[in-house]
């Protein structure tokens, strides 16, 4: 084997690893490890705690963060022997590449990443959030009874985080069971964007031929080294979800050339072949997630999580590419306002049709001028005759006059009674008219507008006009259906307002793991929340780190601060319970971006929870402006810790700091808290 083979696979070998939380211990830190080698003690700033997993290439500790005593994964990668080896430079950039592109997602069913650095012997790592839990494949692998509910609700989860993930122009590519992790409560989070493609970048790592991902699990155009985007990871969450049904791969094979060649060209085993008693929604799923045509599956992850969710109520799951208006009498030019829908103007009734004559009648005014010339002309014939020099009696003369004038007489009566009458105009029809019309425009004119419901009332007008008008019956039902789903959106946004409160007050009696699955909730139902996003992650957070502290206490009694005489105090002696004239306590910050919020705790006691912005004017003209935070609040006098939280969305920070404080009767405390953004740092005065 050559030595860029050989390089090739050493590489592979590591993407394949499942470094984050393999569940198995490790020599204590300091201590040798089995190779020989000595345990690290610090990498970076961080304290090594113990090791949680090791590949060819990197190893995973978990460690604590001395600043703020947050617990952390770190991954890192291993010091190559041979800096120029090619294989290990990629390696090391992928790594690098992993930060920048998990440390832009902020999604709860995403592993957050909360920095980057380099010790000074030259290793790399990533300091990523430490999540208590066993991955998919583990659990797989150790035949551990899922239902088919939480099967869906699982992969529902990561179709939303994908989703998210998109939104935001990346791309995992490497989506599989171990790269899927199960927490407490059913929740899951997706992690190791370590192959993750930024779809904006022009940056191509692929360069040397390598297979990004797990074979088992790309999709046809990986193999065929087509583009990707994100329904490629939907195919790869697909086979998830079909090994979670079956406990076996669609597309197995024992060898790479034969897995590769049923993924491409042949169709997965049916569902219902292997395990009649799966859900017959799922069936469906499948056929849209692991079609072999990108154009053909679910193209975004949200659809895939709604299709999922509907299996999970007992419904049967929407066909892709139902449009609710495809007719040609609407048209849509923009996608976020709602479609145009012109209305056609009905065929004219019979009566109107033969109202209108086909031509216009001869014109008498020409019938009578030639009568009169073949009448002169007949005069001066006789006239040129000898009989007409000759006398003619009188009757005889008055005879003939006579018989010419009955002619006469005859030929317009005749001409008379082929002229074609002339109907009468019917008013009432004519007003029925003219009011069809004007429904008809009034109501195209609100659609283009964006007002259903008013056009809808237009054209529930129009319908009792012309009841028997096939295309105006049609428009009203599709109207309906629309109204339908807006009032469905504004129930499921009062649900997650009301998901929302419940978790606010669930997080103010410290009940973490309720107030987290009470804005799991809201977020479901609401996923464009800032604020339900915020909570969820700090609720999460928070449950975390109370789990966390239980387990590091190893069963030692807490100690109790502020409490009744003989509770032990920090720095040891007792405290006892204050009382008397109450304290204030004053929080200020000076913000100077628009958005996120900042709470301070003193000894669990909420005393600021303000926005660190101001929203002015109203619909377009809306828009937010940074604000001084000035909140002065009295509490009881304790000797307590003091808690700061600053999250900020937008720039991607969750800033925590802890401070002890002795609060005396009738005391002052102003605690200042400025930001940089250049530098990202926070500075904290508390007197």
């Amino acid at each position: 084997m050559s030595s860029s083979a050989r390089g090739r696979e050493r590489a592979a070998s590591a993407l394949g690893q499942e470094l984050l939380l393999t569940a198995y211990e490790s020599p204590s830190v300091g201590g040798p490890s089995p190779r020989g080698e000595r345990g690290q003690v610090k990498l970076g700033r961080y304290e090594i705690v113990r090791e949680l997993g090791k590949g060819a290439m990197g190893v995973v500790y978990l460690a604590k963060d001395p600043l703020i005593g947050r617990l952390v994964a770190l991954k890192t990668i291993r010091p190559a022997h041979h800096e120029d080896d090619d294989e290990t430079k990629e390696f090391r950039q992928r790594f690098i590449r992993e930060a920048q592109a998990a440390g832009i997602l902020n999604h709860p069913s995403i592993v957050t990443v909360h920095d980057i650095g380099q010790d000074d012997t030259g290793t790399s790592f990533i300091a990523m959030e430490y999540v208590e839990g066993q991955n998919l494949k583990e659990i797989l692998a150790q035949g551990r009874a899922l239902t088919y509910d939480q099967i869906g609700d699982i992969i529902a989860q990561v179709a939303d985080a994908l989703d998210f993930a998109h939104s935001k122009g990346i791309v995992h590519r490497d989506v599989k069971p171990a790269n899927i992790i199960l927490l407490d409560g059913g929740r899951a989070k997706i992690t190791d964007f370590g192959i993750a493609k930024i779809a904006s970048s022009a940056a191509n790592l692929t360069s040397t031929g390598q297979f990004l991902g797990t074979p088992n699990y790309m999709a046809p155009e990986q193999i065929k080294g087509a583009p990707v985007d994100g329904r490629t990871d939907i195919f790869s969450l697909g086979i998830c979800l079909y090994e979670c049904l079956t406990r076996r791969k669609p597309f197995g094979g024992d060898s790479l050339t034969s897995i590769s060649y049923k993924i491409v060209h042949e169709p997965f085993p049916p569902l219902h072949e292997i395990n009649p008693q799966i859900p017959d929604g799922y069936e469906d799923i499948m056929s849209f997630a692991l079609a072999k045509d990108p154009a053909k599956r679910y193209q975004r992850g949200r659809d895939f999580a709604l299709a999922l969710r509907a299996v999970v109520r007992g419904e049967r799951p929407a066909r892709q590419h139902e449009a609710l208006l495809e007719e040609q009498t609407i048209t849509t030019k923009n996608p976020d306002r709602v479609a145009t829908i012109e209305m056609p103007f009905p065929e004219a009734s019979g009566k109107a049709a033969e109202a209108r004559p086909s031509a216009a009648p001869r014109s008498a005014r020409g019938v009578r001028h030639r009568t009169v010339e073949v009448f002169q002309h007949t005069i001066d014939e006789v006239r040129a005759m000898p009989l007409w020099r000759r006398v003619v009696p009188s009757a005889i003369f008055f005879a003939v006059v006579g018989l010419l004038v009955v002619g006469l007489v005859g030929a317009v009566a005749s001409i008379r009674n082929k002229r074609p009458d002339i109907p009468e105009v019917d008013v009432r029809a004519e007003s029925r008219s003219a009011a069809e019309r004007q429904l008809r425009t009034q109501a195209n004119d609100l659609l283009r507008q964006g007002k259903v419901t008013e056009a809808y009332d237009k054209f529930m007008e129009l319908s009792k006009l012309a009841p028997d008008a096939p295309a105006i019956t049609a428009i009203v039902h599709k109207l309906s259906l629309i109204r339908q789903q807006d009032e469905i959106s504004k129930q499921q946004l009062a649900l997650a307002k009301q998901k929302f409160d419940q978790g606010v007050v669930l997080y103010n009696n410290k009940q973490y793991p309720e107030a987290a699955k009470a804005f799991e909730e809201s977020f479901h139902l609401n996923p464009s929340s800032d604020a339900t996003v915020n909570y969820l992650k700090l609720a999460q957070a928070m449950d975390q780190l109370t789990r966390q502290q239980k387990m590091m206490m190893q069963g030692q009694p807490r100690p109790m601060i502020g409490g009744p005489v003989g509770q032990v105090a920090p720095g040891g002696g007792s405290v006892r319970a204050t009382g008397g004239t109450p304290a204030q306590f004053t929080t200020v910050f000076n913000s100077p971006v628009n958005d996120g919020y900042i709470m301070v705790k003193v000894g669990g006691e909420v005393v600021a929870h303000e926005n660190l912005y101001d929203e002015k004017g109203r619909g377009l003209f809306r828009r937010k402006t940074p604000r001084q935070v000035n909140v002065m609040k009295t509490i009881t006098p304790k000797n307590a810790d003091v808690e700061v939280w600053v999250v900020i969305s937008s720039l991607g920070i969750q800033e925590h700091r802890a401070f002890r404080q002795n609060i005396l009767p009738a005391s002052n405390h102003r605690l200042n808290v400025t930001f940089d953004p250049q530098s990202r740092r926070f500075d904290y005065q508390l007197n």
